[in-house]
């Protein structure tokens, strides 16, 4: 008997790599190390089983990436920093990249159901960043003059940008100095 927890983060990981398109059921019975009737009874079709693993990515990558970006303790500044190299230097046990970012990049604009899964993925961390940047706003480590809601939108399309560069042969090694002018971006003229 299989882990259906397991075996799900398997087909996430599948997924990760090679993206919807990219992974067939083959590939995905092949990662995951069951049957294709096991597959279909557990988790649905292809489709089923991609969207259970982009809710598993929010829950397992991105709320514990959250967490750490809200963390009280962490100077807004060091907390936006972190959160920047986390993305740019990427943990050693996981796909380069971003999940949400490379779908996001791969379906449709017009698929609605995988639209509402990545808006709200976004909207969560953009959220987060808004609370962050505010925090910084009061304390001075960021330009009060700016809207929150800008400079976390710029935050956002920064970590974006960087999981698409790491994805680039040999490109993951150079992004420490882009993160470090990202910050220092949010801080405005005046610091």
């Amino acid at each position: 008997m299989f882990d259906p927890d397991k075996t799900l983060d398997l087909a996430m990981i599948q997924f990760w790599e090679s993206g919807f398109e990219g992974s067939s059921m083959q590939d995905l019975v092949d990662r995951m190390g069951i049957s294709r009737q096991s597959l279909y009874d557990t988790y649905g079709n292809k489709r089923e089983l991609f969207e259970d693993s982009l809710k598993r990515y929010v829950d397992e990558v991105v709320r514990p990436r959250k967490a750490a970006l809200l963390d009280p303790a962490l100077r807004p500044a060091d907390a936006i920093r972190d959160y920047l190299n986390a993305i740019a230097e990427g943990a050693p046990d996981m796909p380069i990249g971003c999940l949400m970012v490379r779908t996001a990049t791969e379906i449709s604009p017009e698929d609605a159901e995988i639209g509402k899964l990545i808006n709200e993925c976004f909207s969560e961390v953009f959220e987060a960043l808004c609370e962050v940047i505010a925090r910084g706003q009061a304390c001075g480590d960021f330009d009060s003059q700016r809207s929150t809601q800008d400079l976390a939108g710029s935050v956002i399309a920064s970590g974006m940008g960087l999981h698409v560069i790491r994805r680039l042969p040999g490109r993951g090694k150079h992004l420490r100095p882009p993160v470090d002018a990202i910050v220092q971006g949010l801080r405005g003229t005046a610091c």
